[in-house]
């Protein structure tokens, strides 16, 4: 609820910054307006039809959102009451699409038959990639803007070309983290994460010996499947030792077969995870 309360009041961004946009060249204001029109246009189709791919897109549209209105501000230095709601609704939306609760929402809402789906926690190092990754992107797309204003055909093409190539490459990155599931099903346990494993691994109910919380992991002679996230973990022993295979690096191209016999993996709820699990 509180997500669909937020992205629909993101839509009284344009209404808020029109004075700030006014303030604009044609060109740019023009631009303005249509990307926060269509961004917030996309964020409430992902709210109306949630799946893991609704997810990424909300989570790409929302912050994109934040950023166009800051950047208009800041460039018509605008700082009236409007202007600072405004940025106050991005904001919130970006704290509450980016929760726990609706990661976990939209996961199990994609989810088939008896199945209950737990999103995985993004590795930090991983964070700070996708953050600057998204930061070229969004940059790239709000200069050539910025060029074209000024009738710099030269460079607002050329960034042009990089904002759109980047477009072509990017999303399909960040989705990923959106496909990465600790799974409850009647006959087991499954770990579904193509950025951990090179195949999905499967633990039959009768193979589970005990599934635990773990807080810490420095020490742990767990298996780590859990892509290199620290803190509290889920811990998933079995009664014998089983193969899973790690995904491809540059040392191991074609992946690593290893054997284990406890395995640790974080969702973004682990008290909720273990119990939803041993229920």
């Amino acid at each position: 609820m509180a997500a669909r309360v937020s992205v629909i009041s993101l839509g009284l961004t344009v209404p808020l910054l029109d004075q700030a946009i006014a303030d604009y060249a044609t060109l740019a204001g023009t631009a303005t307006r249509i990307a926060l029109w269509a961004l917030w246009a996309v964020s409430f189709l992902c709210i109306l039809v949630p799946s893991c791919t609704a997810l990424t897109c909300l989570r790409l549209a929302v912050p994109s959102n934040l950023a166009v209105v800051v950047f208009t501000t800041l460039v018509t230095d605008s700082w009236s009451p409007r202007s600072l709601v405004s940025a106050m609704l991005s904001l919130i939306c970006v704290s509450t699409v980016f929760s726990a609760e609706v990661g976990n929402a939209f996961a199990q809402l994609s989810a088939y038959g008896d199945e209950r789906r737990f999103l995985l926690r993004c590795p930090t190092d991983m964070v700070i990639v996708q953050c600057l990754m998204w930061t070229l992107w969004i940059g790239t797309a709000i200069t050539a803007i910025s060029f074209f204003n000024d009738e710099n055909w030269i460079a607002g093409t050329v960034f042009a070309v990089i904002a759109a190539a980047l477009s072509y490459i990017l999303p399909s990155r960040f989705h990923r983290f959106s496909r990465r599931w600790l799974v409850g099903v009647p006959a087991g346990v499954v770990i579904h994460d193509s950025f951990a494993l090179a195949e999905t691994a499967m633990f039959m109910k009768q193979s589970i010996a005990h599934i635990g919380i773990e807080t810490q992991s420095e020490n742990s002679e767990a298996a780590d499947l859990s892509g290199g996230c620290r803190g509290p973990s889920i811990t998933i022993a079995l009664h014998e030792f089983d193969k899973v295979i790690l995904a491809a690096t540059r040392k191991n191209p074609g992946g690593k077969a290893l054997h284990v016999q406890t395995m640790r993996v974080s969702p973004t709820r682990v008290a909720r995870t273990l119990q939803e699990l041993t229920a």
